[in-house]
C-alpha cells in the first residue's frame, strides 16, 4: 500500500490527473493513531479534539458520524434540540470554528 496523498499534496506518480488518481487510490480506514497524526484527531474523555494544522500539514481538520460502513448518520430534528459542547478557548484568531 502506497500513501497517494503526502504532506498536503498528490503524489504524481499516482495522480497526474483525477481520473487515474481515482483509479489508482483507494480509499481505507485509518486506525486511532494515524488519525491523530495524519489529521490532528485523537479521541479524549467523552469527545474528540481536533486540532487544526497537523506537523505533517494537513490543515482543517472534520469528521462525519457513519450508520454503519455505507451510509451517514441523519438527525432527524424538526421540533427537537440538539446540543453540542466546542471549546474554542484556543482558536487562534481569526480562524472558523464551525459546526456544520
Amino acid at each position: 500500500y502506497q500513501n497517494c496523498f503526502t504532506d498536503g499534496e498528490w503524489d504524481s506518480s499516482f495522480c497526474p490527473d483525477g481520473g487515474s488518481c481515482a483509479k489508482n487510490c483507494a480509499l481505507e480506514g485509518v486506525d486511532a493513531a494515524g488519525y491523530e497524526n495524519t489529521y490532528g484527531i485523537k479521541q479524549i474523555e467523552d469527545g474528540l479534539e481536533m486540532k487544526f494544522m497537523t506537523a505533517g500539514g494537513n490543515v482543517g481538520s472534520r469528521v462525519y458520524l457513519t450508520n454503519g460502513e455505507d451510509s451517514y448518520k441523519v438527525f432527524k430534528l424538526k421540533n427537537k434540540e440538539f446540543t453540542v459542547d466546542v471549546d474554542v478557548s484556543t482558536l487562534a484568531c481569526g480562524l472558523n470554528g464551525a459546526l456544520y
